[in-house]
């Protein structure tokens, strides 16, 4: 089943690039063109939800990019466990709000990008706030938080990422509503001689309320044991969040217990169309233990993709995922699922 796309934003506004600005960015404009970066130089992204090791790596990689704007939402405070993953703050500011603290160190990587901070966490619901920027990033929240953030993004025509890690593993999720981009697509002329030749390309994205309820049925049992354990587990991980606290009050990671989740994947898996043992219990033990937990590696590995996407969509240029993206941190090896599409 998929839902009719919600209306798109405005067009992608684009800012004049200056001579300085060009020098800056010349690999970038070799790379992806001069349209895609003048729609980065306007775009204004908001960072939302914690401000962990995986924000922390999308967030270099955007502003080193030359994102326009952004905006670093996170109300909790510098952690000692933050340290290990969070190269943006130090010792001595533990404590302090996360992104305060961390601030200065992004804004050095990137003086010409117009950096803020916000600290009222419950300004990720308000929709006068979120009609400010042009895409919506919500990382390291708990799936009712993803979802009632998507539905107001859906309501206000705003493009939304959610990702969050899982101990050694991850997950990214794309809502970008109606998304026109660019591939080069290489045509051959004549016999030895190929010319590129840009090709608009249009996706239509689902919410994830809808991408949840994804069946598997028609996938036969061979290849639902291709796919591994991991995209179970988060599934899984969700519906027990959801059960828990299926209405939030304010942003939050919701951990649930080993019980709970083993709960949730007996009744989960058999409604999507897969069997329970797709999800052994000694994987429900790990996932337990390892919810809230973060791995650097693999923080930068799903914080590269992630900014690498943010670009992407922002841009108009190469095709963002669609639309979960599972990451297995023992393997090293990820896999895009079009759910709900």
């Amino acid at each position: 089943m998929s839902a009719a796309p919600a209306p798109s934003s405005a067009a992608p506004r684009e800012k004049a690039i200056t001579e300085d600005e060009a020098k800056l960015y010349d690999r970038q404009l070799r790379l992806w063109g001069a349209a895609a970066q003048a729609r980065m130089l306007a775009a204004r992204v908001l960072f939302a939800g914690r401000f962990r090791g995986l924000a922390v790596d999308a967030v270099k990689n955007v502003v080193l990019a030359g994102i326009g704007s952004v905006t670093l939402l996170d109300g909790e405070d510098l952690a000692e466990e933050d340290l290990g993953s969070n190269y943006f703050a130090r010792e001595d500011e533990v404590g302090q709000k996360r992104v305060e603290a961390s601030a200065p160190r992004v804004q050095a990587l990137n003086p010409r990008v117009n950096l803020s901070t916000e600290t009222d966490a419950a300004l990720l619901y308000s929709e006068a706030f979120l009609e400010g920027f042009d895409l919506v990033v919500v990382t390291d929240v708990d799936a009712p938080t993803a979802l009632r953030v998507n539905d107001l993004t859906r309501k206000l025509g705003k493009k939304l990422f959610a990702a969050g890690s899982v101990g050694l593993d991850g997950w990214m999720f794309a809502d970008l509503l109606e998304h026109e981009y660019i591939i080069d697509k290489h045509v051959s002329r004549t016999p030895g001689e190929t010319t590129i030749v840009p090709t608009k390309q249009t996706l239509a994205y689902v919410p994830l309320s809808l991408a949840l309820a994804h069946s598997f049925a028609s996938m036969k049992k061979r290849e639902l044991k291709r796919t591994g354990t991991v995209l179970w587990g988060v599934l899984a991980l969700f519906a027990a969040q959801r059960h828990a606290h299926p209405a939030p009050i304010a942003p939050s990671a919701t951990e649930v217990s080993e019980e709970e989740l083993s709960q949730a994947a007996k009744k989960l898996l058999p409604e999507l169309g897969a069997s329970e043992d797709m999800l052994p219990s000694e994987e429900i033990s790990r996932l337990a233990a390892l919810q809230s937990a973060e791995f650097a590696p693999s923080c930068a590995v799903l914080g590269g993709l992630l900014g690498q996407d943010i670009l992407n969509a922002v841009g108009g240029k190469e095709e963002p995922v669609r639309n979960l993206f599972v990451f297995e941190g023992e393997t090293g090896q990820g896999r895009v699922w079009a759910l709900g599409v």
